[in-house]
């Protein structure tokens, strides 16, 4: 190979490097979506990518040789040329400037522009090179987290007001509880003339004032209890309770006090036993707090009925009345702290407006919902749940009796209860019959016991089975509540492995809570006071009895006089559906609806249902949403529409 040859080779490829080069800019040009150009030093346009003639709704060789003088408004070009003039004339770039611009199309946005200058091989300056971003986006972001930093220093600021507020009210009921007590002490002595005879007259001014004294002690009460709940410094002491025996211990002091007002009050209950697990003074206090409102604001001669109701997993407490109703502009605000919305003459109806507040709050540290329906001139009802629990078989006599032995000789007893929710239902899905369950879980349990190392002559494990009810109760005589919670941890956790070994999916597994009791049976029974605790463990397909499954849907309600309103689902089931609705629906009251599941809309499905429960939506700080959480019960669902849930319902478990 020649010497001229190998020059032309080597001309050649310069030149192909020289294209790929300019191929590469070209590609970045192109494609990048920033808006880059190259102008000369009078402004115009030498070179210009697609982002930028898209913007301008043109072809990139349109652009070549004009200003932006021939592109945009007099007042924006001229801004333009300032800066493009200051990057040429100092040779002091300009970077990442945002301003706000305007599109061609009309629509604002946010721009960073760069421009730096170019120049020639001599140094000199020839032009400039620009690259303009659209941060839109990026601006949006910060204004958004500076409103956030806004609202949080707000919030912190409401917080530590609230607080202050709080701690307040707390330390004034404090101080103000002493001299009070002191002062109904000492009327109290004078009106049972402890310190001497009085005369009627002189009785009759005491007793308003031992009335006004005791209004005033309530008012403390609440006070305390309102702020002791915002700083969530209120303890609850949960005790498994039969509710209809928590209702009737109260019962006879309502009965006389709407007797007093020539009123009817009536309770109704379910025949089987309601036991929950409940805070028994708190929700004491909710059902005192209603039962009063309903007296204080129902006329001479009129009705009040409260009620007990069983809703598979929850109970629902309603106290019903023919008093002087709220009206619809009132209803939503009657749970607010300080509200008193009625108003009847007379100083014995007079509050603070604190006692609902105080209801709902307890009512939902009980996982539980409490709603209203109300109508001016009509009466009101008031309704409120809780989640329902299940109790322990009765101990038979012989081991009562051993029970009652051991604990004489001082020996505390530890329950851990084994249940197991719908155990029907349980039962078909397990591939053995109840009597193995049980004798396998007994195995589990004596595994367990022997690896926790319990058990001697004074710590004889007792246990009492049901296994057509679910239930296994075992006695840990002599335990301390650190091996009874191993246990009972350790028992889960083996109860857990077996159902997965036998491929038993979608097992619900809990310890429940446990609770002390100082006295629980009497000395006539054969017990004597002692520590005494339960700890119980529930397992179940779910805590409901029908499986549900998060759906999003708008939900056609068909209310009374043909009015049509649209809602949107929560969640849905076999047995029922969750929506949010804007209309207050009267409870237990029944409605037709229809909805369509998203992937087959063809499909509608129409349904009878009944209103179960209610609760209210609230915002930040208690703001009112205008919007109700509702449970919707189906009412003969047709088996057509059951298979298509069914058939929903098992796709989803399955990752469908």
């Amino acid at each position: 190979m020649n010497k001229i040859t190998k020059i032309k080779q080597s001309k050649d490829l310069g030149v192909k490097e020289l294209q790929d080069n300019y191929q590469l800019l070209r590609d970045l040009m192109d494609f990048i979506p920033d808006v880059i150009y190259f102008k000369d030093k009078k402004g115009r346009f030498i070179m210009v990518n697609q982002a930028h003639a898209k913007g301008l709704g043109v072809k990139p060789e349109a652009l070549i040789g004009k200003t932006d003088f021939d592109l945009f408004s007099r007042n924006r070009a001229r801004k333009m040329i300032q800066d493009d003039m200051h990057v040429m004339d100092t040779g002091k770039p300009i970077i990442d400037k945002v301003e706000r611009a305007t599109r061609p199309d009309g629509i604002d946005n946010y721009v960073s522009t760069t421009k730096i200058p170019r120049y020639n091989d001599k140094g000199k300056v020839v032009g400039l090179i620009g690259i303009t971003r659209d941060i839109t986006r990026r601006m949006q972001f910060e204004r958004l987290r500076k409103d956030k930093l806004s609202i949080e220093r707000k919030l912190e600021a409401l917080e530590e007001l609230s607080a202050m507020k709080s701690e307040f009210i707390s330390t004034v009921s404090h101080e103000l509880r002493t001299p009070l007590a002191v002062i109904k002490g000492l009327v109290s002595a004078v009106f049972n003339e402890v310190v001497g005879q009085i005369n009627r007259k002189q009785k009759e001014v005491l007793q308003k004032t031992l009335d006004n004294t005791e209004r005033l002690k309530k008012i403390i009460d609440d006070l305390l209890d309102i702020s002791r709940i915002e700083r969530n410094t209120l303890k609850l002491h949960y005790s498994l309770v039969d509710i209809v025996d928590l209702m009737k211990d109260s019962e006879g002091f309502f009965m006389k006090l709407a007797e007093e007002k020539d009123i009817y009050l009536k309770y109704v209950y379910p025949d089987e036993p309601v036991n929950v697990f409940i805070d028994a003074d708190r929700i004491r206090q909710v059902i005192s707090n209603l039962i009063s409102n309903a007296i204080k604001f129902t006329m001479d001669g009129g009705r009040i009925k409260v009620e007990v109701k069983i809703l598979e997993a929850k109970v629902r407490i309603g106290v019903i009345d023919t008093g002087i109703g709220i009206s619809k502009a009132d209803l939503p605000s009657i749970f607010n702290k300080f509200t008193q919305v009625s108003k009847l003459s007379g100083a014995e109806n007079k509050g603070v407006g604190l006692g609902l507040s105080i209801s709902k709050k307890l009512v939902e540290r009980h996982k539980g919902e409490i709603w209203a329906e109300s109508k001016a001139g009509v009466g009101s009802r008031f309704y409120f749940t809780l989640r329902r629990f299940y109790t322990l078989d009765m101990l038979g006599k012989g081991i009562r009796d051993k029970v009652g032995r051991l604990m004489k000789n001082g020996i505390s007893m530890h329950f851990v209860s084994l249940l197991i929710l719908n155990c029907s239902e349980f039962r078909k899905r397990m591939q053995i019959g109840s009597e193995s369950l049980f004798k396998d879980l007994h195995a589990i349990l004596d595994l367990v016991l022997k690896n926790a190392k319990y058990g001697n002559s004074d710590k004889q494990v007792m246990s009492v089975i049901n296994p057509r009810a679910g239930k296994f109760s075992i006695i840990l005589p002599g335990a301390s509540s650190k091996q009874a919670a191993d246990i009972s941890s350790l028992l889960k956790y083996r109860i857990r492995q077996y159902f997965a070994n036998n491929k038993v999916e979608d097992v619900f597994i809990t310890i429940g809570s446990l609770s002390y009791s100082q006295k629980v049976f009497s000395h006539d029974n054969g017990f004597s006071p002692s520590r005494f605790s339960i700890k119980e463990i529930y397992i179940g397909s779910e805590m409901r009895r029908f499986k549900r499954m998060s759906f999003k849907t708008n939900i056609k309600l068909f209310l009374p006089e043909e009015k049509v309103e649209l809602s949107e689902s929560v969640d849905v089931s076999e047995g029922g559906i969750c929506l949010v609705i804007k209309h207050l629906l009267k409870t237990d009251s029944q409605l037709k609806i229809s909805f369509v599941f998203p992937e087959n809309r063809e499909f509608v499905i129409v349904a009878k249902v009944r209103v179960a429960w209610i609760r209210k939506i609230e915002l930040l700080f208690g703001e009112d949403a205008n919007k109700y959480k509702v449970g919707l019960e189906f009412v003969n669902l047709e088996n057509r529409y059951k298979r298509v849930i069914c058939r929903r319902l098992m796709n989803k478990s399955q990752g469908a």
